[in-house]
């Protein structure tokens, strides 16, 4: 329920405009003087400023001036019975929402008031939303490969925050997870779009029948249950950016859609024979190999090469050493105010813990461990046995090499992740060559070329 401060010396209007309000489900506070109206403002919240122009210890046009000092989102309606067109001027210059002048009906009045209400709430979801949506495009963590990707992002929106800047289309890559959506939202944070909206659709998620209808838009009449026309999603990200999740499973059929959109920035909706110009900007991500895709014929050749100008690869939590304690603090920060309790911290054990987790559901694995912490554990101080995970790194396992090029694995329990150990040969092959690339592609029996994309991949190359 709103509330509405009246600063008014009249007290029979005063009276008046309470009751009305209140009969409109409005909360009143009322002040004879400035200095009341001061001292309510100082102990309670307040939705909407009633204010007279003239009041027995000063002017309502220098309150209004130390009021929006204070708080320029407090929307203030100005009132008087000695009006001027230069009073009205000097009024919304200061930031007053509106202005009327004695005497007034209370009908009248009781529009503006809800005309500004109204306004202001929107002002304030806008600025949550947009808080919000940076918070969540936030790149967390302290490792050199959340450094390279924070790098990576701003790079990018540097080049495309400036008027008539170009938006290019990205590719994502990176596993379940990992947090491409959280990058596509830090991407579309830093640029020039940020002002527009920001369209994200899983694209498994919606029914085979029903994507080219939500995605591309169709006509009335288009097939059975098209009573009205209706915009795709193309058309609603006009000015933003809309992000394609999981881009590498669609059908062969729609990706030849996708690419004639991304080729030509035109969009037709089903049942149309018209094309519409669009501009929009577009994040594509996948957890899939794409490269073996195409090569298996399941991904169009054409469109890998017109989405890949720009490709980022995330790096899954295993491999951002120190990462996952700095992330686990902050989700759990955030799930405790999420749920309204009280701060909780991680005890050495459960960091220990949640370090030699190899955590193979990345970022959304370690949220949701977050988030069942809160749900079902009244601890303060949160353990392993909180978390649910095993205290000791579990057994690593072995690869030994031998001289005759035979390779035996001792397994773990556990299993053994294939990238890791992959990447552990690279590093290796790297130390053992100082460096020299060649060497190591030599020792790894691989072409320079083939360890460069493996470097790549990984993060492991220079610069």
């Amino acid at each position: 329920m709103a509330t509405i401060l009246i600063i008014e010396d009249e007290a029979i209007l005063a009276r008046s405009l309470a009751k009305a309000f209140g009969r409109h489900g409005l909360e009143t506070q009322v002040a004879g003087n400035l200095a009341e109206g001061d001292r309510i403002l100082g102990e309670m919240p307040v939705d909407l400023v009633l204010l007279d122009l003239r009041l027995p210890d000063g002017s309502g046009l220098d309150f209004l001036e130390r009021l929006m000092s204070r708080d320029k989102e407090c929307p203030v309606i100005m009132m008087t019975a000695h009006g001027s067109v230069a009073d009205a001027v000097r009024a919304m210059q200061l930031g007053a929402r509106d202005y009327v002048q004695k005497p007034f009906d209370l009908e009248e009045i009781q529009l503006k008031v809800n005309e500004s209400l109204k306004s202001s709430r929107q002002r304030r979801e806008l600025s949550y939303y947009r808080e919000r949506d940076a918070a969540a495009g936030a790149i967390l963590g302290v490792s050199a490969a959340a450094e390279r990707l924070r790098a990576v992002v701003s790079r990018i929106g540097r080049m495309t925050s400036g008027a008539g800047a170009p938006a290019p289309t990205i590719l994502l890559l990176g596993e379940t997870g990992s947090g491409k959506g959280h990058v596509a939202r830090a991407l579309y944070a830093s640029g020039g779009r940020s002002n527009g909206p920001f369209i994200e659709v899983n694209c498994t998620a919606l029914p085979e029948n029903l994507v080219e209808a939500e995605i591309f838009g169709y006509e009335r009449g288009a097939f059975t249950d098209a009573k009205t026309a209706r915009p795709g999603l193309f058309e609603t990200a006009e000015g933003g950016t809309l992000f394609l999740d999981e881009i590498g499973h669609v059908s062969l059929t729609l990706q030849a859609k996708f690419l004639k959109v991304i080729e030509d920035k035109t969009v037709r909706r089903l049942g149309s024979t018209a094309s519409r110009r669009i501009d929009v900007q577009i994040i594509a991500a996948t957890n899939r190999d794409i490269e073996a895709a195409v090569r298996l014929g399941e991904f169009r050749e054409d469109l890998y090469q017109r989405l890949s100008v720009a490709v980022i690869r995330i790096p899954p939590l295993r491999e951002r050493d120190g990462d996952a304690v700095d992330l686990a603090r902050t989700l759990l920060a955030d799930m405790c105010r999420r749920y309204g309790l009280p701060p909780r911290e991680l005890t050495e054990e459960g960091e220990r813990a949640i370090r030699h987790h190899g955590w193979p559901g990345n970022v959304r694995e370690l949220a949701n461990c977050m988030e069942r912490v809160v749900l079902f554990s009244d601890s303060s101080k949160v353990g392993a046995a909180d978390l649910g995970l095993a205290v000791e790194a579990p057994d690593a396992g072995r690869v030994i090499a031998a001289p005759s090029g035979s390779v035996q694995i001792d397994f773990p329990e556990t299993g053994l992740s294939l990238e890791a150990v992959e990447r552990s040969l690279i590093e290796r092959a790297l130390e053992m060559a100082n460096g020299n690339q060649s060497a190591a592609a030599r020792l790894l029996g691989i072409s320079r070329d083939t360890l460069r994309y493996r470097l790549e991949k990984f993060g492991l190359a220079e610069g």
